[in-house]
């Protein structure tokens, strides 16, 4: 076994506590901003709106590595695994200006540019 997979299950053992109504699930991403591969333990309880998110690992784009440290994670546990690219960034449609479930309780209305005020400024 790799040192990568090594990491990411014994960072998975450390969070993964089974805990009582509690959700796990994994995630890759492929962050191509950073050139490299993120494996993340996400957790949702119940009666919270919080998610909540561990790394486990990260290390440089090598497809031979990334091959290797998904099949041992899939050999170590049954979670459901959601893949992510960064290279294939989608926007939700609008921009969000009230999210009370993230810890957002105040409007987050986003200012006019600049450029913007002072070319209604000059109509």
């Amino acid at each position: 076994m790799i040192r990568e997979s090594k990491t990411m299950l014994s960072n998975l053992e450390r969070h993964f506590l089974r805990k009582y109504k509690w959700r796990y699930s994994l995630l890759v991403v492929d962050n191509h901003f950073y050139n490299c591969y993120t494996f993340f333990l996400l957790g949702h309880h119940d009666h919270d709106k919080l998610h909540y998110r561990w790394d486990l690992v990260e290390f440089e784009r090598n497809k031979a590595k990334y091959g290797q440290v998904l099949k041992d994670l899939k050999d170590h546990c049954k979670l459901s695994i959601e893949f992510r690219d960064t290279d294939h960034l989608v926007h939700p449609g609008t921009d969000v200006v009230f999210d009370a479930s993230h810890g957002h309780g105040f409007s987050t209305s986003y200012r006019q540019r600049a450029s913007q005020e002072t070319a209604t400024e000059h109509r």
